[in-house]
């Protein structure tokens, strides 16, 4: 495993052009996953023992010029692309996004903006101030575990460009051509908009969406086409179809096939349209499926997409709300404590985002503490990442590794929790006996000399 590791480590090199840059990366890399408690920065430093005074080289290297963060995820991401455990549909690599939010309350962090709450949990707030995370997963199997292994991340800002709808097509659609592959991206619901499938027509060779629709959605069938010429502009749009509407209108042109629904194995009714939608202009072809969940309708801009295979990768969407928890309860993904002192304090009680915005008085720097926000939880998501693959590759020896009592073992593939409790074991026993292998080495040299 540790062989494995410090493969993976050494594929992230040229991501920083110095090298004093990647030795802090692999101490910090090694600090996430064998700390025991996520109070920013100055857990590694108690986690490994090192010098204090290595504290600020430690905050140094998030805000530091001689890597950036995107640059390292186009390192993971050809990595990820010749690992045998990605789930593949034919040839295509499937890629999962949504957003999360976090709360925030410092008055000097940037892009801190008033958040609604969609969850429907009664004790949280309606609105807070905090930020809005957008996230895209890959989705890995081994056996019948699937994993969302995280690729890409990044605060959402106001852009003349991107929304926060379209920012993650685009960015899926240079992770497809990074890795040199074909790709679908399954989106919930919000997603259901024409712009998502504009933008993911500039990619059509790469990538393909595949979206819940909302209930209320509508679409044309064909025109009809007169044989005769007739006066006046020709039809765009042929008859209105209310889609959920459907399933107690024309319930005999439905087909029924057995399906498996979230692990269970069941007979699903479906039916499948290639219609106009009027946002995109041109033809969706939309799934209607009824199951035990209920009724769901699915668009997809693959017009050769088959139902089962839409309704089987809608049922892997899930998988990224599990990695958005480990990422912040077990990780502590955002429990980062970035702020600059040049941004004009802001309140912390939730205000109109267009009333009071604040102004920094040297936008580089509060810009390179963005960026070291992001930069944080990058490294993070790559040390997720290997755990997930770690998990994947080495499940018997996890298993003896991990040493921990679970009142619910977790199946066939140990979990996230499991994977890190083990390589903290192995990097612990390496740490205060003789272990010999470079990573080891480099965090004991900044154990004696930090500054080095």
């Amino acid at each position: 495993m540790i062989e494995y590791m410090g493969t993976l480590l050494n594929r992230m090199r040229p991501a920083f052009s110095r090298q004093a840059t990647f030795v802090w990366f692999v101490v910090i890399f090694v600090g996430f996953i064998v700390r025991n408690d996520t109070f920013g920065v100055s857990s590694i430093v108690r986690a490994l023992s090192l010098d204090p005074s290595g504290y600020l080289c430690l905050v140094h290297f998030f805000h530091s010029t001689a890597w950036s963060g995107i640059t390292l995820l186009e390192c993971w991401w050809h990595f990820l692309a010749k690992e045998p455990v990605v789930y593949r549909v034919g040839e295509r690599i499937v890629l999962v996004g949504d957003h999360t939010k976090t709360p925030k309350d410092g008055r000097r962090m940037p892009e801190v903006r008033t958040l609604h709450q969609d969850s429907e949990t009664a004790s949280k707030p309606t609105f807070f101030r905090g930020h809005q995370w957008a996230f895209i997963a890959l989705l890995v199997h081994a056996r019948s575990k699937f994993f969302a292994t995280p690729v890409w991340a990044e605060i959402h800002h106001h852009s003349l460009l991107y929304t926060s709808t379209t920012r993650i097509v685009a960015i899926a659609g240079r992770i497809a051509q990074t890795m040199g592959n074909q790709a679908y991206l399954v989106l919930d619901a919000f997603f259901a908009v024409g712009p998502v499938f504009h933008v993911a027509a500039h990619y059509t060779a790469f990538l393909h969406v595949l979206t819940r629709a909302k209930k209320n959605i509508v679409a044309y069938r064909p025109p009809f086409q007169s044989p005769k010429p007739c006066r006046g502009r020709p039809r765009l749009y042929g008859e209105k179809v209310h889609l959920m509407a459907l399933f107690d209108l024309c319930p005999n042109k439905f087909q029924k096939a057995t399906a498996v629904v979230y692990h269970r194995q069941e007979t699903v009714r479906y039916l499948t349209l290639d219609l106009l939608w009027k946002p995109v202009h041109n033809t969706i072809r939309f799934f209607l499926i009824e199951s035990s969940r209920g009724r769901i309708i699915l668009m997809s801009s693959d017009r050769s997409l088959n139902p089962l295979t839409a309704l089987s990768l809608y049922n892997h969407r899930p998988t990224i709300e599990t990695m958005f928890d480990t990422f912040k309860n077990i990780l502590g993904g955002m429990h980062y404590h970035f702020w600059s002192k040049y941004l004009t304090p802001s309140a912390r009680r939730p205000i109109k985002n267009n009333s009071l915005k604040p102004v920094s008085a040297q936008p580089v720097k509060t810009k390179q503490t963005l960026d070291a926000i992001e930069k944080f939880n990058h490294v993070l998501l790559i040390v997720l990442g290997t755990l997930q693959l770690l998990a994947c590759h080495f499940d018997s020896q996890i298993r003896t590794s991990a040493r921990c009592w679970l009142r619910t073992p977790c199946g066939e593939i140990p979990s996230e929790f499991v994977t890190r409790s083990a390589i903290s074991n192995i990097f612990r026993l390496n740490l205060f006996s003789f272990g010999k292998n470079w990573i080891m080495h480099l965090i004991l040299r900044k154990q004696n000399r930090p500054n080095y």
